[in-house]
């Protein structure tokens, strides 16, 4: 049976539509094949149609596969149809390990778009050793949680010119004058997440898929307050830990980088930048409401009953809308410290860090048009980039995976591109 280039799994999603959109319109993805996948063949026509009329190219006959997450066999139909699974079904931890096994058992590729670490680095516990065997590749956390943090790193190591020590990150969502609100359904990830992290044994796993100790260098990241001040040349406002994917899929890179790669691995610290003070302390004070109340069955449930107002409309079940995204734009921030000179990498640098290098990520939308970009160009790399890949299956986490393939130029293509801002001697 010959296999489809793609094959995006729920595509009548809110974000699976989208990538749909934004597959259709790539010149990239010309002459490439793909399929839509669902529960629902009406539901999957109907984005097809409303694909057809948004970008004015006919995709209407485009196939339809018919798969659910609950039905192994429908997702093992599907998987034998792709060479590679774009999975965009969330939440992963409810639906997301099923369309893996499907995927490695039956000789797909897999990405998703999921920022889920516990999820993420079990599918690694459990289907790594399979895939190596099977020589087929499943990359999480492929969209915008965590591409522009994982190659961002990359891109700082390979344009430092000196030994990279340590990195602070910085997320700046912009927004325009009609505000934002995400989509309901990452905020019923995160309460998920939140109500997990008691029982996901987290360290246990971690134990097993990276058991080798690495060395990083001796100076390691600053330590700061919850909320602090930025005060550097090139960004200001206020700072507050980033709780998303991003330090868990970069720390999982820079493994990878010590054992495989035989590279320096750094220190890693990921913040989100504010506009003010007064807004951390409302971030921080939601954060804390949700993580007593997730504890507890009833609270959940109300949480996630009413996400528009248990969320003060940060997120919707209407999601945003499309003015709320062609307004929306995302800078991320890099600040590498590290050392002019370069030691074999089994030499410890002596005293303070001497070089400083700036770089950024800038994109659209994030959570949906650069969502979609992202996940896309995984897609593209896997595709077309097969001798820049590891050489073996598994498990990989994007910089892993992707760090030597064509990606930057896939990425900048929808409109995601990477610069390095400022370099200093200190």
């Amino acid at each position: 049976m010959s296999r489809y280039d793609v094959v995006v799994y729920g595509a009548s999603g809110f974000t699976g539509a989208y990538v749909v959109e934004y597959l259709v319109n790539s010149e990239q993805f010309e002459g490439l094949s793909f399929a839509v996948a669902g529960r629902s063949e009406k539901k999957l026509r109907e984005v097809l149609r409303n694909v057809s009329q948004k970008t004015g190219k006919d995709v209407s006959g485009a196939a339809v596969i018919v798969a659910d997450s609950a039905d192994e066999n429908t997702l093992n139909q599907m998987a034998r149809q792709a060479k590679v699974v774009i999975n965009a079904v969330g939440p992963y931890r409810l639906y997301g390990e099923a369309v893996v096994k499907a995927a490695v058992e039956n000789g797909a590729n897999h990405v998703d778009i999921s920022g889920e670490p516990a999820w993420i680095e079990k599918m690694q516990q459990k289907y790594g050793a399979e895939a190596k065997k099977q020589g087929v590749y499943v990359v999480s956390a492929c969209g915008w949680d965590s591409i522009p943090a994982d190659l961002g790193v990359n891109f700082l190591k390979k344009n430092f010119n000196g030994d990279l020590n340590h990195v602070e990150s910085f997320v700046q969502l912009v927004t325009g004058p009609s505000g934002y609100s995400f989509n309901a359904g990452t905020y019923q990830t995160l309460i998920l997440g939140l109500n997990g992290a008691a029982t996901d044994k987290l360290g246990a796993v971690r134990k097993e898929i990276m058991p080798e100790k690495i060395v990083r260098g001796a100076v390691k990241v600053p330590k700061r307050p919850t909320l602090w001040e930025i005060k550097e040349k090139e960004l200001g406002g206020v700072a507050v830990p980033f709780p998303g994917a991003d330090k868990s899929i970069i720390n999982r890179s820079q493994y990878y980088d010590a054992t495989v790669r035989h590279t320096r691995p750094i220190h890693m610290e990921t913040y989100i930048r504010l506009s003010s003070q007064f807004y951390g302390y409302l971030i921080g004070l939601w954060i804390m409401f949700l993580s007593i109340f997730v504890k507890y069955p009833f609270t959940r449930r109300i949480l996630q009953k009413y996400p528009d107002q248990c969320s003060f409309y940060m997120f919707k079940n209407s999601g945003p809308s499309a003015e709320q995204m062609a307004e929306a734009s995302f800078v991320y921030w890099f600040f590498g410290y590290g050392y002019k000179e370069v030691l074999p990498v089994d030499q410890q640098h002596e005293g303070k860090p001497n070089r400083k290098v700036v770089a950024t990520c800038k994109g659209p939308d994030a959570g949906y048009i650069a969502t979609s970009g992202c996940v896309l160009s995984s897609a593209l790399a896997l595709i077309r980039d097969k001798d820049s890949l590891p050489k073996e299956g598994g498990v990989y986490t994007t910089a892993a995976a992707f760090g030597d393939s064509k990606i930057y130029d896939y990425l900048a293509s929808f409109g995601i591109t990477y610069q390095l801002e400022s370099e200093y001697d200190l």
